[in-house]
């Protein structure tokens, strides 16, 4: 019988497959399934007759029979429906393993490189957890692509339903980074921290299983230790590593002699949807479109709310000797303050100049136009994130920052990254010493 067509199909294919039971299929998005007769199951989710799902252009499945079952598939442009060969899809190794991880219960880490898995291992896990009736939490730490907020935030939820993606869910709450990337001493900080707060929360509100999904930076030096200071921080009873079996192996090794945490070699799927650099940037250009396009301008007053992570804005203000800093840098500063190791100028956004060193100071110059577009987040009395916006505009002379967000309830606080986006919602990244 042929249950699987084994190479891509036109746009707007439909094909009908019989499955036997235990008939494993691959698929890859964008496609839709309607299951026309018996049982179907994906990442713990099982789908019966006169259910369906859609799945992304960016994701693929490993989809098994549970009984012998009909299904009906659409196949958009660039998607497949295929037959692995014996071994390609670990679906069996997951589940037997993902069970045991879900019956020791606890704090999960989830580890390994890109496109090994760690996000649809992380809610099979979630899904198991919640089918065996534990209280069930997913902390996504994945900075750079989460799928629980936008970019630059890590996010946790407390899951209550199954789901094959994490993107059908929007965050609890969430915690900003300020960074799209891992690979910084200050977003690594800010990284470990906020789980640890995170999880915390969570075990508080009885939590029974908290999962903790990672990003992709895994395989070099810097990445690794910052994964162990992670599992160090977060002290959970399990460890999974994906995909990548030689690494595994030597982080179990280490980790055996001590009492916690059991450690689980986890085998990736051999084909994936891969995703590339391109990909990448566009799922986050639509995540920031999710969270921005209904956004409107709130202004603030300078000096009635707190702004964090600001060069200018966090020193020791100059207030009186501006005029004696203009003969001094022969420039009109609008602003000014001080550090140890460093003077931060504010002037317009016509000035002609950059960056300067005069006499043993390091002088830095912003400019009120650098921080269009820089990603933000709001916070509330308690210094807790509670929204998150792009500055639109600020006015050092009215005091006055602009904000676009969705944000409608109270700020006390914004906290700034080291992120713009432009108008159309793509992001820079680049990381910048001050951006305002």
């Amino acid at each position: 019988m042929n249950t699987a067509i084994s190479v891509p199909l036109p746009q707007g294919l439909q094909a009908k497959l019989v499955l036997e039971k235990g008939k494993i299929i691959r698929i890859l998005g964008p496609a839709k399934i309607y299951v026309e007769s018996g049982c179907i199951r994906i990442l713990g989710v099982d789908l019966c007759k006169g259910q369906e799902i859609w799945i992304s252009k960016y994701r693929s499945y490993a989809v098994k029979a549970v009984d012998v079952s009909t299904l009906s598939v659409i196949i958009g442009e660039g998607g497949a429906v295929e037959e692995p060969s014996p071994g390609e899809e670990p679906i069996d190794e997951w589940e037997n393993i993902a069970r045991e991880i879900v019956s020791r219960g606890g704090r999960v880490v989830v580890l390994g490189p890109i496109e090994s898995g760690k996000t649809s291992f992380s809610t099979f896990l979630s899904n198991l957890g919640i089918e065996n009736g534990l209280k069930t939490v997913l902390i996504d730490a994945d900075v750079g692509q989460c799928d629980l907020a936008p970019p630059g935030f890590i996010a946790m939820k407390f899951m209550d339903r199954k789901v094959i993606w994490l993107r059908e869910l929007v965050g609890d709450l969430i915690r900003f980074i300020g960074f799209i990337t891992p690979a910084y001493s200050l977003a690594m900080a800010r990284i470990i921290t906020s789980v640890m707060e995170l999880v915390n929360i969570a075990e508080e509100k009885g939590s029974q299983l908290i999962i903790i999904n990672t990003d992709g930076w895994f395989g070099d030096l810097m990445s690794i230790e910052f994964k162990i200071q992670l599992i160090r921080s977060v002290k959970p009873s399990s460890v999974v590593i994906m995909g990548n079996k030689i690494l595994c192996e030597q982080l179990s090794n280490i980790f055996t002699k001590f009492s916690l945490p059991k450690v689980y070699c986890v085998s990736s799927p051999m084909h994936v949807r891969k995703r590339d650099r391109d990909d990448r940037r566009q799922l986050r250009r639509i995540n920031y479109m999710q969270y921005l396009q209904k956004a409107k301008k709130r202004c603030f007053n300078i000096n009635s709310i707190a702004i964090l992570n600001s060069c200018l804005f966090n020193g020791t203000l100059i207030t009186d000797d501006l005029e004696q800093l203009r003969m001094k840098l022969g420039i009109e500063a609008i602003m000014a303050s001080k550090y140890e190791d460093l003077l931060v100028v504010a002037v317009s956004d016509d000035t002609k100049v950059d960056r300067m060193q005069i006499g043993s100071d390091n002088v830095y110059i912003i400019k009120p136009s650098h921080a269009k577009g820089a990603l933000v987040a709001l916070l509330n009395e308690n210094m807790e994130e509670v929204g998150m916006g792009i500055i639109e505009s600020i006015d050092l002379l009215r005091k006055e920052i602009c904000i676009l967000t969705e944000y409608e309830g109270v700020v006390k606080g914004v906290s700034i990254g080291r992120i713009i986006v432009s108008e159309e919602y793509a992001d820079k990244g680049k990381v910048m010493k001050c951006i305002i």
